[in-house]
């Protein structure tokens, strides 16, 4: 799967009319549901940040965050956009979302992971391991935000 998305990276945004307003509306939409269900939280753990579309306007919102994907290409993308940004409150990894929990804390007030990574889980076993992971991430009360994109509609 990684392939897929190493090749994807040079062409993600081109699947957003215009990628800088796309990132700016998904990162308000976020911060809005964050902010409904769990008002006070400000460390966000992205499990499928791709080249950050939904992360680095996050980060401009006043919170700190933690992004990891299974593609270096797009965790360079993803680090490149944030640094012409100026955003500095976001740390980046290259791992996949089933193993990458043992290098990260359990003390995270928001996961999230949009744009179908989830779907990609091909077993039952890896869905709900990956589910209990982001579970064991949070703490007591937070909560997980999951997106699965309709690439169909129009």
């Amino acid at each position: 799967m990684s392939n897929f998305y190493e090749e994807l990276c040079s062409y993600s945004h081109l699947i957003f009319e215009d990628w800088n307003v796309s990132i700016e509306r998904q990162s308000s939409q976020l911060k809005n549901i964050i902010e409904l269900n769990w008002s006070q939280h400000k460390t966000i753990l992205d499990v499928s940040c791709g080249i950050g579309t939904q992360t680095i306007d996050l980060s401009q919102k006043d919170y700190q965050l933690i992004v990891f994907d299974i593609s270096v290409n797009e965790i360079e993308r993803a680090r490149k956009e944030a640094q012409q940004r100026r955003q500095t409150n976001i740390s980046f990894s290259v791992c996949h979302m089933i193993t990458a929990f043992a290098h990260h804390s359990s003390n995270f007030d928001t996961v999230i992971s949009c744009d179908n990574l989830i779907s990609h889980l091909l077993s039952d076993k890896d869905f709900f391991l990956a589910l209990k992971k982001i579970y064991s991430c949070l703490r007591p009360g937070d909560g997980c935000l999951i997106t699965i994109r309709d690439y169909d509609r129009k």
